[in-house]
């Protein structure tokens, strides 16, 4: 895959949990593509594999920020170690798995000196099961604390006849009783309001693009690209079951690539690009 960005002039994040960052195979491989200087290494926080075990492992505890503010400072700190032993590089930007980000993971991240936190996605509701709501969330990057940590969303659209700028001129999800009549479902076969992440897990080229270029008109200038490694691999995602939907997969990455570059003039680039931009972008920067 990361053949793949090389030849787009892409450059990859890769954001990494505890097992990944314990395997011998896997450092191998990561190191080398670290020495080209186009890949940069972050931290992936998924609880239920990474020590210190402490909780009782359950859909609420795989959520990062619900658990107590030391335990996940101490998860944290022991992954931030482990990769900095074993890559010989400190992480500097931060997602939490399942997207946890809690009331205390802000500090956390401060106090083991993080810069980037990439846990967000914009208009995100993960309360089904215990998770965070990012329902308030856009698309816009901002510093957020002293010292101040990047924010970064993944980047989330609405497209369609009934939406603007990447978002719905009307929230049908918030009345209960169009939810109850399907509405939302039945405005999304009509073309009418379709919520798009820009991932090829779950979602076409065409809408990834019609999500981007609804994004840049309004103005949103960092957008994240981003899928899980598992689904490279026949059978270990619902979004790639065989080799035909690997090729699929494989094609909606170097489709989206290529527009992005092409036809939007986009550049790539890891958290140092994201952070140079945001010093210099006074609409990036809204912290406190």
């Amino acid at each position: 895959m990361h053949d793949t960005f090389l030849k787009h002039g892409a450059f990859g994040t890769y954001l990494i949990d505890y097992p990944v960052a314990s395997d011998e195979a896997s450092v191998g491989i990561l190191s080398k593509i670290l020495t080209t200087g186009s890949a940069a290494i972050g931290a992936h926080l998924h609880p239920w594999v990474n020590p210190p075990f402490a909780e009782t492992v359950c859909p609420h505890n795989s959520y990062p920020g619900n658990l107590s503010r030391e335990l996940e400072k101490d998860k944290l700190r022991t992954l931030t170690t482990q990769i900095e032993r074993h890559l010989g590089e400190r992480p500097k930007a931060y997602l939490a798995g399942r997207y946890g980000f809690g009331e205390h993971s802000l500090s956390v991240l401060q106090e083991l000196q993080y810069r980037m936190d990439l846990s967000g996605v914009a208009m995100g509701d993960f309360r089904g099961d215990g998770g965070p709501d990012f329902r308030s969330l856009d698309n816009s990057c901002f510093w957020e604390g002293i010292p101040s940590i990047l924010r970064v969303p993944h980047t989330t659209a609405d497209i369609g006849l009934l939406c603007r700028n990447g978002r719905r001129l009307i929230d049908v999800n918030q009345n209960s009783a169009m939810r109850r009549l399907r509405v939302p479902g039945i405005l999304s076969y009509l073309g009418g309001v379709r919520r798009v992440r820009l991932t090829p897990e779950g979602f076409s080229l065409r809408e990834m693009m019609a999500g981007a270029r609804a994004l840049i008109a309004a103005g949103i200038r960092v957008l994240v690209f981003s899928f899980h490694s598992p689904s490279l691999v026949p059978g270990f995602t619902p979004y790639v079951r065989d080799r035909h939907d690997r090729a699929e997969f494989l094609s909606r990455i170097n489709g989206f690539l290529k527009f992005f570059k092409e036809e939007c003039g986009g550049r790539f680039g890891g958290p140092e690009a994201v952070f140079a931009a945001a010093g210099a972008s006074k609409g990036i920067d809204r912290g406190t």
